[in-house]
């Protein structure tokens, strides 16, 4: 066996323990939903039927809810990967040790889904804002970005997506690389070719990706992004 491969047991992936968690947790800030609640007295038979409360009354907690899940899924992938972060990663990968790769895996792994669930929250917050404002957009429409500030009536509320983008810059880049570009977490060793010259660029792999201090970074600043955004927008949708 060649003295580079490295022999990864099922025995050497662990989950957090308590105390490990708790450090985290410490240090996260909380993050809730709007609370929308379904009007009790609301009923498809009622003579007063209105349809924009009826519409509202049910569309808004049935994406509250939803929201509380992504919520729930985007703190436990930010916990775990915190966690695989705290226990070892180097940003030198000439000096990882045995230990190191399995946390490099993990932390991989959970901030990946991170960057994920970021953006479904995101994108479910617009479909909150899409039902409140009634702006009927359909489902297979609707993208929560900047040409849907026009439509909002609310000019506190258009302020507040605003800087929240801008917040989220780097985390929406990092989400579109991972899903649809290359891998931000490792080296791009694809090369350029000049068709009109016929010319090849070779890449230099050194600096070509995103060390995970830096990914690190940024999941702190988005999720503190997340949890300002929710608590600055609660209380402009009643």
């Amino acid at each position: 066996m060649s003295e580079n491969n490295i022999t990864i047991l099922a025995s050497d992936f662990t989950y957090p323990t308590k105390e490990e968690l708790i450090k985290v947790y410490e240090t996260t800030p909380s993050i809730s939903n709007f609370g929308f609640k379904q009007d009790e007295n609301s009923s498809p038979f009622s003579q007063d039927l209105n349809l924009v409360q009826e519409y509202k009354s049910h569309n808004l907690p049935y994406w509250d809810g939803v929201l509380l899940n992504k919520n729930g899924a985007f703190r436990q992938s930010y916990y775990r990967a915190i966690v695989n972060y705290m226990r070892g990663v180097p940003d030198d990968v000439g000096i990882f040790e045995h230990k190191d790769y399995v946390n490099r895996m993990q932390f991989d792994y959970y901030a990946e889904a991170f960057y994920y669930y970021f953006s479904s929250i995101k994108d479910t917050i617009g479909q909150i804002i899409n039902i409140y404002y009634v702006l009927r957009i359909p489902d297979t429409e609707f993208y929560f970005n900047w040409k849907l500030l026009k439509q909002i009536p609310d000019p506190a509320v258009v302020e507040l997506i605003k800087s929240f983008f801008k917040a989220t810059e780097v985390a929406n880049d990092y989400r579109n690389s991972f899903a649809h570009r290359t891998p931000i977490n490792h080296p791009d060793t694809r090369i350029i070719v000049e068709w009109e010259t016929s010319s090849i660029i070779y890449p230099s792999t050194r600096d070509s990706y995103e060390k995970s201090s830096m990914i690190k970074a940024n999941m702190e600043q988005t999720i503190d992004a997340v949890a300002k955004f929710l608590n600055d927008l609660k209380p402009l949708l009643r």
